[in-house]
């Protein structure tokens, strides 16, 4: 009987092992980083090519353990919930893992929080390129950030963009 329980457990044990370890440097969170009511952001992503794939919101909230960040489709389906802790970041519920977002979401931390990259992010490189930033981790390349008008645009390794703008009321 407990040999056929053994590959469902030893399933969960390698997802719970790998809750805190995605390869995301691991920031140095301040205590407070959003404003009580939150933060609200318009993300679009487009392909290598440029293309417009999807739209979609994104909520950013100060919580006791951390920050907490909810990526909505436009239909206010969630497509990633992640929680920054002191630790690193976790899934928030049941939506599936989105490393994608997770990235996305840890390249923001710097201009969410107003604070320099690289005291946030000690172990990371940050290297000045023709197209904003390009930061590296244990000598692999994370992302290229650079300003859009109120906004950031984040550049992944496989080429996918994000821009993400703010959407909240006040400017």
């Amino acid at each position: 009987m407990l040999k056929k329980f053994m590959p469902i457990f030893a399933a969960a044990w390698l997802l719970a092992a790998c809750t805190f370890s995605d390869g995301l440097p691991r920031p140095h969170l301040p205590q407070t980083a959003v404003s009580a009511d939150g933060r609200w952001f318009q993300m679009t992503e487009s392909d290598k090519a440029g293309k417009v794939v999807q739209t979609s919101l994104l909520a950013v909230a100060q919580e006791t353990e951390g920050l907490r960040f909810v990526q909505t489709d436009a239909l206010g389906v969630p497509k990633s919930r992640q929680i920054l802790t002191r630790k690193g970041w976790k899934n928030d519920g049941f939506v599936m893992p989105n490393a994608a977002s997770r990235q996305v979401f840890a390249a923001m931390l710097p201009y969410l929080v107003s604070a320099d990259t690289l005291a946030l992010y000690p172990d990371a490189k940050q290297m000045p390129s023709e197209n904003g930033a390009l930061f590296r981790y244990k000598n692999r390349d994370l992302w290229r950030v650079s300003k859009q008008g109120d906004g950031l645009k984040v550049v992944l390794p496989d080429g996918r963009s994000w821009l993400v703008i703010p959407a909240d009321e006040e400017k």
